[in-house]
């Protein structure tokens, strides 16, 4: 189990307001939300470390190192040293006393205070700070429950979609398409299939099969590590690889 210093302590929203608009200090602020909280929306120049099982254990098991990950994560290139402010918050988490032991926020939170001299939690995380600064947020907030909800229709193929910067999420249809991959610099691909075809135009080692069907019912679990491996592979190496399953329709 994760075990906190008492050297985390809570910031409130209009402190770290304050900290952003006085620009006498750098902040790293972290999202610890998933992914599509966060892509709904964020602080600004929040960076995104998504909170899954599977980054819980890589980071217990010091799989990766929480500085790597944070700038892997980031949409541009960032200067950090451990004197560096940090702030992280989650959707509504109060205090660290808060929090149970075992939480990816609580191993993250541990991580952070071996990098870095000063972690804070944003008291009453993203809900309290959007609720008193909404114009300080970004996303696609605009974006309504029910259409999330609706089942893909056939309407026209709009592309594979940027998730990561080094990473797309697309279908078999935007793969195969050598235009389309080659205008988004796309070079790598990880396939989620058993059937669909390797491009031609993209190299042997470049590829990555996931071979599992397309439904609910199939065991990835044995192919999650390798997976996250050739991801991050592919972010190292400053290149951008796509994801795609067998749907047509993956939107």
């Amino acid at each position: 189990m994760a075990e906190l210093k008492s050297g985390v302590e809570g910031m409130a929203a209009e402190s770290l307001v304050a900290r952003l608009e006085s620009g006498t200090g750098r902040v790293l602020l972290i999202d610890s939300r998933p992914f599509v909280e966060y892509n709904t929306s964020h602080i600004l120049e929040a960076v995104n470390i998504n909170c899954s099982k599977l980054m819980k254990r890589r980071l217990q098991q010091d799989k990766v190192l929480i500085t790597e990950l944070i700038q892997h994560s980031a949409k541009k290139k960032l200067e950090m040293d451990c004197s560096q402010e940090v702030v992280v918050y989650d959707q509504s988490s109060q205090a660290v006393t808060t929090l149970s032991s075992d939480c990816f926020l609580t191993v993250l939170l541990a991580k952070l205070e071996k990098s870095f001299c000063s972690v804070h939690l944003l008291s009453g995380g993203f809900a309290e700070f959007f609720k008193c600064f909404p114009d300080l947020c970004e996303g696609k907030s605009a974006v309504t429950p029910t259409s999330i909800s609706q089942p893909c229709l056939p309407i026209a193929n709009i592309g594979p979609t940027r998730i990561l910067p080094h990473l797309y999420l697309g279908c078999q249809r935007d793969v195969l398409n050598k235009e389309l991959m080659h205008q988004n610099d796309i070079v790598y691909v990880l396939n989620a299939s058993n059937t669909c075809p390797k491009p031609d135009f993209i190299q042997e080692s470049h590829f990555l099969r996931v071979p599992v069907n397309d439904s609910f019912c199939e065991k990835i679990l044995p192919w999650l590590d390798k997976s996250v491996e050739f991801i991050e592979y592919v972010g190292k190496s400053e290149k951008t690889g796509c994801h795609f399953s067998s749907k047509q329709c993956e939107y």
